[in-house]
């Protein structure tokens, strides 16, 4: 399947109802398991994990994955990578620094997207490359999304990557080189008196406005 890559990356606050989201989304995997996820959330502002019920959606349970806070380090971790995710970076990425083999400003891009969805409760969606050692460049889309922990007031990013081209053929055996091609946050609308909403410490967190992060492939 012929690639279609962004020039250019843009980190962007999305105003719009989350259901504009789609005209974003590329993958139907990335669109379907956004659908997922606002069907099981009902009127909350974000589902509880024990809410996953993965019966519904076992044709994406390979791509499937569970990013947390690691608030000592003041970073993300794998928490959970599905088998397709392990093949396409070609490694077990589970309890893995979720932000590690980015460069510094696309680090800190990833890490503020992820800091909003666990602490705003909005989702995120976020299309990169993956260069392998063989010298292949992958395309892959990430979606983001909140979900509320079995244990405590704390959340974690629920979500899946889903590659833009058949991998199966591919014969590398390591990505050498990560570049971001796009990141938005998806906004969405908590209705009044929500209360996993209120209980935030921050719940009108919101990104800044437009930024362009040059060097993106054509």
């Amino acid at each position: 399947m012929g690639l279609s890559l962004w020039g250019y990356a843009m980190l962007v606050n999305d105003s719009k109802e989350a259901s504009q989201a789609y005209a974003h989304i590329k993958h139907p995997g990335t669109r379907a398991l956004f659908s997922f996820w606002e069907k099981i959330r009902g009127e909350k502002a974000a589902p509880n994990r024990g809410d996953l019920d993965l019966r519904q959606i076992t044709a994406m349970v390979p791509n499937l994955l569970i990013i947390e806070r690691d608030y000592l380090f003041q970073t993300f971790k794998w928490r959970l990578a599905g088998s397709e995710i392990s093949q396409l970076y070609r490694q077990n990425l589970t309890s893995a620094d979720a932000l590690a083999g980015w460069r510094s400003f696309e680090r800190d891009t990833l890490k503020q997207l992820f800091t909003t969805v666990v602490t705003g409760l909005q989702p995120c969606l976020v299309r990169y490359h993956l260069t392998t050692d063989t010298g292949q460049v992958i395309g892959a889309e990430l979606v983001g999304l909140p979900i509320h922990a079995r244990n405590g007031s704390r959340f974690q990013i629920f979500g899946g990557i889903f590659p833009l081209r058949d991998i199966s053929n591919l014969g590398y055996h390591a990505i050498t080189f990560l570049e971001l091609a796009a990141a938005r946050s998806i906004w969405t609308e908590p209705l009044p008196g929500d209360k996993l909403v209120a209980s935030l410490n921050n719940p009108d967190i919101r990104l800044p406005g437009l930024r362009l992060i040059k060097g993106g492939r054509p």
